[in-house]
């Protein structure tokens, strides 16, 4: 693997680097659209999580913050072993560092699959529990009733408690009497009930789950399509078609590697830390 196959430009460009700096001018807009296409899921997750704020934050404890943090650190290390790949084509004189490429490229795919091993253990646990999107999440009333206890737990608020007669006997008191604690007690039953009659009932949590599933079964596809990508690379590697004066597809194959590990640094703490 020391030798190199010398790269010859298409017959439409007038020199070799006419056509790289086309490819990655095609390739930024590539993922400029793959920008706008997160950017409009983005809003979804911004409206559904502003309508339903503390269901949000209730189903969002679902979630093992473990395995995303796992395959946060997956992600950027192989961000890292890429960027090294890179690096090793574009300094590549005569063929020395054909291994070096490939072995990068290889610990990066690795990383890749390690990060689908994680996804597949995550998603299997939520298929088990029954949090899942639409008419799915219906099918299983426990998984409901266990959101109803995190959301009492969340507030720590006692339902019973604010209706029973000693309560709004002291209510009606301090009411009465005018006093600040009256005003206080007014206050915190209304926002109570409020929260009583809108979190209580978790129905809403098919939507969390929907776009979680969403986000990250779309991240997940990409992710294998950078795995296909960099795996079509590491086989031009093996015949040595990357060295100092022609190493594009490695490098757009990183570019695009770098935007699967930049979607998933948002959609971690989106996620996984709300």
């Amino acid at each position: 693997m020391s030798t190199i196959i010398t790269h010859e430009h298409a017959h439409h460009f007038y020199d070799n680097e006419q056509q790289a700096s086309s490819a990655k001018l095609g390739m930024w807009l590539f993922l400029v659209t793959e920008v706008l296409l997160f950017s409009g899921l983005f809003v979804a997750y911004t409206v559904v999580k502003s309508l339903h704020p503390e269901m949000w934050r209730v189903a969002s404890s679902q979630l093992d913050w473990v395995m995303g943090s796992v395959n946060t650190l997956v992600l950027i290390t192989s961000s890292w072993t890429v960027a090294l790949a890179v690096r090793a084509a574009q300094t590549n004189e005569k063929g020395e560092k054909n291994s070096q490429i490939v072995g990068l490229l290889a610990f990066t795919i690795l990383c890749a699959f390690g990060f689908l091993i994680v996804k597949y253990f995550e998603y299997s646990h939520k298929i088990h529990d029954g949090l899942l999107w639409g008419k799915s999440y219906f099918n299983h009333p426990e998984a409901i009733e266990h959101l109803k206890e995190g959301i009492k737990q969340t507030f720590s608020m006692d339902v019973t408690a604010l209706s029973s007669p000693e309560f709004l006997a002291g209510l009606k008191a301090h009411t009465a009497a005018g006093t600040h604690d009256g005003q206080h007690l007014i206050h915190h039953y209304a926002s109570t009930v409020t929260y009583a009659d809108t979190l209580m009932t978790v129905e809403q949590g098919h939507l969390f789950f929907g776009v979680y599933f969403l986000l990250t079964g779309l991240h997940g596809i990409h992710v294998v399509i950078g795995m296909s990508v960099l795996a079509w690379v590491l086989v031009l590697a093996q015949k040595g078609r990357f060295y100092k004066d022609y190493y594009t597809p490695v490098e757009l194959g990183g570019l695009y590697w770098h935007l699967v590990d930049l979607i998933w640094i948002y959609l971690f703490p989106l996620l996984y830390l709300v």
